[in-house]
């Protein structure tokens, strides 16, 4: 009699599918105009940090340290789009508040209510346009579990204005379900690439 090899949870996991609030949340309306202020932070976006005198080969190191500076401008500039997310003034209270070294980067909340737990989360992700890879590898290392259903992450492209100096110049973002992603990554590795090793 021939021996069976047993079905590994690897060939039995199916390509998740994107992840969106339900409809019926209270705050849906909201997550839906926050993700439209996402999609217009390009236009908004201002920065006073100049940067010159760095080598054409090694601005790649500066998205670390321009990291930082860019997630708390994006803040800023979401704060100040107000009027794109909260048109009925129903989240007056509410503010985006970046909390470095933790996951999301950045959380939507009522800063009158201490106690109060976020509506979403937002991770940031800085990519530096003319990087030596040819695509973001993202490093997003959160559980699908850790996310929740409403928190996005974004990846926002960027560049100095005059490519080698100049300030930061941030393009379209890249949106996404965290959720989703989280789940699509490990699917990447445990189905697509086959990866032998966690």
């Amino acid at each position: 009699m021939k021996k069976t090899k047993p079905v590994s949870s690897k060939t039995l996991m199916d390509e998740p599918m994107p992840t969106t609030p339900a409809d019926s949340w209270v705050h849906i309306g909201l997550w839906r105009r926050v993700k439209d202020a996402l999609n217009a932070l390009a236009i908004h976006f201002r920065s006073d940090t100049f940067i010159e005198g760095i080598n054409a080969t090694d601005i790649f190191t500066l998205n670390s340290a321009l990291g930082a500076t860019i997630e708390n401008q994006i803040v800023e500039t979401l704060n100040q789009l107000r009027a794109v997310w909260d048109k009925e003034n129903s989240y007056q209270t509410y503010a985006f508040i970046r909390q470095p070294q933790t996951f999301p980067d950045v959380v939507l909340k009522d800063v009158a209510d201490t106690d109060a737990r976020p509506i979403m989360g937002i991770e940031l992700k800085g990519w530096y346009l003319i990087a030596k890879e040819g695509e973001p590898s993202l490093r997003f290392t959160q559980t699908a579990d850790a996310c929740a259903v409403a928190d996005l992450i974004m990846v926002v492209p960027w560049a100095l204005g005059n490519v080698i100096s100049g300030r930061p110049k941030i393009y379209s973002p890249f949106i996404e379900s965290a959720k989703y992603v989280a789940r699509y990554r490990n699917y990447h590795w445990q189905r697509l690439r086959e990866a032998k090793t966690d």
